[in-house]
């Protein structure tokens, strides 16, 4: 039963980072794209600022994902250390 309930609890922390990685594209995308036409609607430059602030967003967001995939992983690291460390424990203990 305590397998399932992990189970279930890494999809729901699946799902989530995938709602997280879309709004980290999506919000600063919508939020280039719609500054952006109107900076360049005022500014007559065509859609020089749109694309320029579509390229900045992108950027961004790949910053933002990449730091949080490095977190992660570090998190992943201390867990894989913490489980070496007992089993170093627990095959100690066995030899006693």
């Amino acid at each position: 039963m305590k397998i399932i309930e992990e189970r279930e609890k890494y999809r729901h922390r699946a799902f989530i980072m995938m709602l997280e990685v879309g709004a980290i594209i999506a919000i600063p995308a919508f939020t280039a794209l719609f500054l952006g036409k109107y900076l360049d609607k005022n500014s007559q430059s065509g859609n020089i600022i749109t694309l320029s602030l579509l390229g900045v967003a992108f950027i961004f967001s790949w910053i933002v994902i990449i730091r949080k995939y490095i977190n992660f992983s570090k998190k992943i690291k201390e867990i894989d250390k913490k489980i070496k460390e007992s089993k170093n424990v627990d095959n100690s203990n066995r030899g006693n």
